[in-house]
């Protein structure tokens, strides 16, 4: 289709991501390294290794007092992940 008129290129990129929801998806996906790091602070994060795989966000902790605060917190940090994500990605945190 022909435009005939300037559009930016975001409102192009939200509308096209919004038809794709696959695509939007994986994005999101694709961010949460970034959004744990916001979520549990550098502290936490520079100790921890995340993998997301169907659902499970596996977090791989060193210390062990880091391991049982994660452990205690799992929840509240699964809920402000998705809050973050802006869907419902992580069902499960799994501390190793």
């Amino acid at each position: 289709m022909r435009r005939c008129f300037p559009t930016r290129i975001g409102s192009l990129w939200s509308g096209w991501k919004d038809e794709h929801p696959f695509i939007k998806r994986l994005i999101a996906e694709g961010s949460i390294p970034e959004v744990w790091r916001t979520i549990v602070g550098d502290r936490l994060a520079d100790v921890t290794e995340v993998n997301f795989v169907r659902g499970v966000l596996y977090v791989k902790v060193g210390p062990s007092v880091v391991r049982h605060e994660i452990f205690m917190n799992r929840e509240n940090f699964r809920y402000e992940l998705n809050s973050a994500l802006g869907e419902e990605l992580v069902r499960t945190i799994i501390v190793k």
